[in-house]
């Protein structure tokens, strides 16, 4: 019965006397342990020498180190740390003193070897790493670019708006609309998703071109930049001409069919009371078949050039190992070339989205460009030119004024008009349909700008006064007003934001509507749109905005045709009264509303001729 140790219970001990296993004191197994541990240090001598690892008497038992095998799992274990001490000894030799030595696997390695390998090994690693940064870009870099692009651009259409361009006044909402959304989203998607792999394309392989001169391989140098020159600027452009015309029609197909939706949905009414809906359906039919067959257009060509780069990566591949085995080069340099390439595919198939989405992109910018190009039509003036006028009623005078529409430069709307407007007089304009009379105004609050002549407020052109300036100070109102769908006094509240509810129901009552806005069952707060009101209604409420926003200079284009002549009356009478002390244009087609005017002028073929007048300016 074996004696009882220190730190051994009686099962432990019957446990081990049943394996066979003789108990061990805990603090010889820890000598056993450290006395294993020197003489591994010394191993390699040991076994040259093939001297036997001695054991004396009552010393711990010690896997000996020459042995092939031994019964027990921690002599394996010994064994297997031998062999990798060994090898990592051998290997270091190998890169230190340039030796060749024989691994364990039987494979001869050299220093050259190694360093070659760890070369390509760190250039496959840096590929990986730049791939990574690139992907990390590409999720931040968008939110920056939406950012830039997304606020300039779409502020952009507002600006338009301010400075009155023409450009917005003759193009359909629906392609606008699709030019402020859809066109900066694809600005946004290129140049955040494309733009940064495609400098990516550039680097990487500039980078694999130096590493292959500098270990000494020119020729498979020469081999990658042939490849990467194909595959990076030639194969991505092959058909770029015609897939560009194709996208750029595909891009204004997609303006057309957003205008042509956006005019079927705002004349729904009309469209439907006379059976036009067939109609309307067949002609966006037509527009989307062409861009059907244009889209499979650029289809075609983009599984081209795909195809086409799968068969040059192959190329180049072939191209690398052929150069590379003429040159010399072993099967472990030409397996970390290879990888390298590998690698590199990735960053230059980049190109081919940059590529696939020039066209488009291209055709977006320009289509967004129209639209900062059409605020150059009432252009702000310079700031030492600017004058910045007071807030009294001021003399409007035209002098030698003629106008063109765009596209009709033959065809001058009003020609040579001399005509001064008396500071805070009451002018009323009358003429026939399409006489100039809306031309006149517009050109009064600077909607337009004379192609010939001068507008002047009191003596200074009206290009000399900021444009945000000039919108503050000249009130409009239009012959079918818009109002947002939103509530009353929301809209009332777009000409003077901190107008109070005392003041809107003021307003309300100068036009008339203070009895039917009561009779609401929110009042003020009644969400309306242009279908909740009548013609009239919508009239009289732009009339009220009007009063709010007080200009100095007050341009009104048939702001009374749907108002019955009783109630017409008694809005110009007390109009006459709200704008005291402005100057008002009053453009009409009722004769019935002249007789309140001090001054009345009647445009004919281009001409404005002052027929009656009270005021001493004229």
């Amino acid at each position: 019965m074996p004696t009882t140790l220190p730190g051994s219970t009686s099962k432990q001990i019957a446990s081990r006397t049943r394996r066979g296993v003789r108990p061990r004191d805990r603090r010889t197994t820890q000598t056993s342990r450290t006395d294993r541990t020197a003489l591994m240090r010394r191993l390699p001598g040991d076994c040259r020498s093939g001297a036997p690892a001695m054991r004396t008497p009552g010393s711990p038992r010690v896997p000996r180190p020459c042995r092939s095998a031994e019964p027990r799992d921690r002599t394996t274990s010994a064994r297997r740390g031998r062999a990798v001490l060994v090898s990592r000894h051998r290997v270091l030799d190998a890169l230190l003193l340039g030796e060749p030595t024989a691994t364990s696997m039987g494979v001869d390695v050299r220093r050259e070897q190694l360093v070659l390998l760890l070369a390509g090994a760190l250039v496959t690693g840096a590929a990986v790493a730049v791939t990574g940064v690139i992907a990390f870009v590409g999720l931040v870099v968008p939110h920056a670019v939406r950012l830039v692009l997304g606020t300039r651009h779409r502020i952009l259409l507002p600006a338009s708006m301010l400075s009155g361009a023409i450009f917005l006044i003759l193009n359909r909402t629906g392609d606008l609309l699709g030019r402020v959304t859809r066109d900066i989203d694809r600005l946004e998607v290129f140049f955040a998703h494309t733009v940064v792999p495609a400098i990516a394309a550039v680097v990487m392989p500039s980078g694999v071109l130096l590493w292959l001169i500098v270990i000494g391989y020119p020729g498979v140098a020469l081999a990658v930049g042939v490849s990467v020159v194909v595959l990076g600027a030639g194969v991505p452009f092959v058909g770029r001409r015609r897939v560009g015309r194709n996208e750029a029609a595909i891009v204004a197909h997609l303006g057309t069919v957003s205008a042509h939706l956006a005019d079927s949905i705002a004349g729904l009414r009309e469209i439907s009371a006379f059976g036009a809906a067939p109609e309307r359906m067949r002609t966006l039919d037509r527009v989307e078949r062409d861009l059907a067959v244009r889209r499979r257009v650029v289809a075609r060509w983009s599984a081209a050039r795909v195809a086409l780069t799968r068969a040059c990566q192959v190329g180049a591949l072939a191209a690398v190992v052929v150069t590379a085995h003429a040159g010399g080069a072993d099967a472990a340099t030409i397996a970390a070339m290879v990888a390298v390439m590998f690698a590199t595919f990735p960053a230059l198939e980049a190109v081919e989205a940059f590529a696939a989405l020039l066209g488009s992109t291209t055709s977006s910018l320009r289509r967004i460009r129209e639209i900062a190009d059409g605020t150059s039509d009432t252009p702000g003036p310079s700031t030492a030119d600017a004058w910045h006028p007071p807030e009294s009623a001021p003399e409007i005078r035209f002098d030698g004024v003629a106008f063109a529409h765009p596209g009709r430069p033959g065809r001058r709307v009003l020609d040579r008009v001399d005509l001064t407007l008396p500071a805070g007089g009451f002018v009323g304009v009358v003429g026939p349909t399409g006489s100039g009379k809306s031309t006149l105004g517009a050109l009064a609050a600077r909607i337009w700008d004379p192609v010939v002549g001068r507008v002047l407020w009191d003596g200074h052109d009206l290009r000399h006064i900021p444009v945000d300036v000039l919108r503050d100070r000249v009130t409009v109102v239009d012959q079918d007003p818009y109002l947002l769908p939103t509530s009353i006094a929301a809209n009332l509240r777009l000409g003077a934001p901190e107008a109070t509810d005392e003041r809107l129901w003021e307003a309300l009552h100068a036009v008339d509507l203070d009895t039917f806005v009561r009779a609401m069952p929110d009042g003020l707060d009644t969400a309306i749109s242009d279908r909740t009101l009548s013609g009239g209604q919508r009239q009289r409420l732009a009339l009220a905005r009007a009063i709010l926003h007080d200009g100095a200079v007050i341009v009104v284009d048939e702001g009374t045709g749907q108002l019955d002549a009783a109630t017409e009356a008694r809005v110009v009478a007390r109009l006459r009264r709200e704008w005291a002390g402005r100057t008002v244009l009053w453009i009409t087609h009722r004769e019935s509303t002249l007789d309140r005017c001090d001054m009345v002028c009647r445009v004919r073929d281009g001409q404005v001729i002052v027929e009656e007048s009270t005021a001493s300016a004229c």
